[in-house]
């Protein structure tokens, strides 16, 4: 789940990447920077592809996340994370059972309600071209880490929706050979949505296990 949510957040911080190097690509990034921090809440659906090509793995995986200020609600197959401000509560259906840990001590890159800073520098960009997908006019461009040896990626390309100013796809090119698309289906921002959707119910799930880690 850890890597789940790295993964996630990779996609997300394509939205705050900040370019460098490149004017065209900077001037792109800096366009859904200003736009996304106007955002007070979102709810995206997404679909991700990890292929690996030496090990012969194609996995593709449908999700969900909301963000609402500092809370947030990650949905992935079997799987349920919430942060509901005070505890991270990691859930699976499979096994009816939940961990508890402290929200601090998660890495900042792995916080969806973190994104809309944390990566506003520390990367170089370079625009690759414009196009059109699906019937709609896309801007294309790759993200550089300025310290690759902390990263576990080299390489990041991101495709925008050139008129909506938002991200459609979002491609990982990992150091050991994996390669992981994030495909946006559906993202509306400033979403409504109701405090008890970022709380764990006990009481929703019967018999849960629960490991308290705090």
């Amino acid at each position: 789940m850890k890597k789940t949510m790295l993964l996630l957040a990779t996609l997300l911080f394509a939205l705050h990447a900040f370019g460098q190097d490149d004017p065209k690509s900077k001037a792109i990034v800096d366009q859904l920077i200003a736009k996304n921090k106007s955002y007070k809440s979102f709810d995206a659906d997404f679909s991700s592809r990890l292929v690996n090509t030496a090990s012969k793995l194609d996995l593709t995986q449908e999700g969900n996340i909301k963000v609402k200020d500092r809370k947030f609600r990650l949905t992935l197959l079997d799987n349920i994370v919430i942060n509901d401000g005070n505890a991270l509560w990691t859930y699976s259906s499979k096994t009816n059972e939940v961990s508890i840990s402290d929200p601090k001590e998660m890495d900042e890159t792995l916080d969806p309600a973190n994104l809309f800073n944390v990566y506003e520098k520390g990367f170089k960009s370079q625009y690759v071209g414009s196009s059109t997908e699906g019937g709609v006019a896309v801007e294309t461009i790759k993200l550089f880490p300025l310290d690759p040896a902390k990263k576990p990626f080299h390489t990041v390309i991101l495709t925008v929706d050139k008129n909506k100013m938002e991200p459609r796809k979002v491609v990982m090119k990992y150091k050991d050979g994996n390669e992981v698309t994030y495909t946006l289906k559906n993202f509306k921002p400033n979403a409504e949505m109701v405090d008890a959707l970022f709380t764990f119910d006990k009481a929703k799930h019967p018999g849960v296990e629960v490991n308290d880690l705090r």
